[in-house]
């Protein structure tokens, strides 16, 4: 995949605005992936993939899925969210298959995070039709019932999220532009960092996408245009000064992002198909691949020290290739250490 990818879905986007057997299978697009990029791989020995560990590919075998959020617990679930259909299954520590959580409700699911201290779900929600407005929505992990639903402006669309150390949520605008937050225990979401300049995307393109707190900072980054920025966080909780981030080889089309440990960065290249680390120096970037060969990847999440990366397909789920899905859909697992 390259640029072209988000330039024809976003003539299937404005098409629909105006109405008009599990196993080891080949990636679509011609991809082989995932790849290990240099010696990442050599420092893991076979056997660390046994035990309680996971495997090396979460498996969903579910022809209309579509994959794009997924969110992982302390006690080792996986969450992964449909962006077809607006289903969120579940998968325990122990159990090498999806279980459903929430139902289907014709709608997309973006971005999750599981906040473990109050053992809530978050997620990003859209109608891809921009009828009805989407937003944050915010589930209990036992129950599965709905604790709030904070919504976006109908021509917004909530994207991805990330908490901080006090449990507000703060939430990327893709096409309007902008970070909302939800303080902690507010009843609505507030418009917290804008800068139409930069964070604009054309319309019809997914403008801001991922987001990650670091230290009494927050990180985006633009998925048009490859940007990568630092909003600080003031005394009060305001958005302080954004900066733009030089990173010394593009990010390509970032997606879902990470934060692995305090100034490390992980970055997944939605178009390119890679899985990126950004090793962070005051307003500068160094990038390194650490795997190649995902078709569309969007979000990744930790467990067990290794990055968990969810393939969507979107090429077939936008139309750009007509040929069905590979199925089933994968979660495939990079290591790190």
């Amino acid at each position: 995949m390259n640029g072209s990818f988000w330039r024809k879905a976003a003539m299937v986007s404005v098409c629909l605005l105006m109405g008009c057997n599990p196993g080891e299978l080949p990636q679509s697009g011609g991809l082989e992936g995932p790849r290990l990029a240099g010696s990442l791989g050599a420092k893991k020995s076979p056997q660390k993939a046994e035990a309680s560990r996971f495997p090396l590919k979460l498996r969903i075998p579910i022809q209309d899925f579509f994959p794009e959020g997924i969110a992982h617990s302390a006690d080792g679930t996986f969450y992964v969210g449909s962006y077809s259909t607006g289903t969120v299954l579940r998968q325990r520590p122990g159990n090498f298959h999806f279980e459903p959580f929430l139902p289907a409700n014709g709608r997309a699911i973006a971005g999750m995070k599981v906040e473990d201290s109050t053992r809530t779900l978050w997620l990003c929600e859209l109608d891809l039709t921009q009828a009805t407005p989407g937003g944050l929505k915010a589930y209990d992990l036992h129950t599965g019932r709905l604790r709030g639903f904070w919504p976006f402006p109908v021509e917004g669309g909530c994207n991805d999220l990330t908490l901080d150390s006090q449990g507000n949520v703060y939430a990327t605008d893709t096409f309007l532009g902008v970070v909302r937050r939800l303080k902690k225990g507010a009843s609505q979401l507030e418009t917290w960092a804008s800068d139409p300049e930069r964070f604009m995307a054309p319309p019809g393109y997914p403008g801001l996408n991922g987001i990650a707190w670091d230290n009494g900072s927050v990180y985006v980054v633009k998925y048009d245009s490859g940007d990568l920025f630092r909003i600080g966080i003031n005394p009060n909780g305001s958005a302080g000064t954004i900066t733009r981030i030089t990173t010394d080889s593009p990010l390509g089309f970032p997606d879902g992002i990470l934060m692995l440990s305090p100034g490390v960065l992980l970055v997944v290249d939605n178009d390119n198909g890679q899985f990126k680390r950004v090793d962070l120096s005051g307003d500068s970037g160094h990038v390194s691949v650490l795997a190649t060969g995902f078709d569309n990847p969007t979000t990744v999440a930790l467990h067990d020290g290794d990055a968990f990366i969810v393939e969507s397909q979107f090429d077939h789920f936008f139309g750009i290739d007509q040929t069905p899905p590979d199925v089933p859909f994968t979660v495939k697992r990079v290591w790190l250490r």
